[in-house]
């Protein structure tokens, strides 16, 4: 099944599922072999076959020890800034800033005002 964002996220977690186990047994490992070598209990591995959420960390053990950790990579892209972007800034965004809204404070009223 290929994921996309239509797929409810139970179909997704079991689809996942699925595919960790595929590449486990690709590897010729039991699951308690991979859960060994992975640093995880082999309940949580077995609850990931199956598609049940498991903690992100647990995740990133697992992906370590299928080698495709740097996956992750095309996941998440790093972040990469315009020169134009450092020099608006001056330095590298932390947060995002609220809008205000000017108009709003000028019509406001104590109450006893007419």
């Amino acid at each position: 099944m290929k994921i996309v964002s239509v797929n409810s996220q139970s179909a997704i977690l079991k689809e996942l599922g699925a595919r960790i186990k595929r590449n486990r047994l690709d590897m010729q490992l039991s699951q308690q072999d991979f859960a060994q070598k992975a640093g995880i209990s082999t309940r949580t591995l077995s609850s990931a076959e199956n598609g049940d959420d498991i903690r992100l960390g647990s995740l990133i053990r697992i992906l370590r020890t299928m080698g495709c950790l740097e996956n992750l990579d095309m996941l998440l892209p790093e972040m990469t800034f315009d020169p134009e972007d450092y020099r608006k800034l001056g330095k590298e965004r932390q947060r995002v800033s609220r809008k205000t809204n000017i108009n709003n404070h000028s019509q406001w009223k104590w109450g006893d005002e007419e």
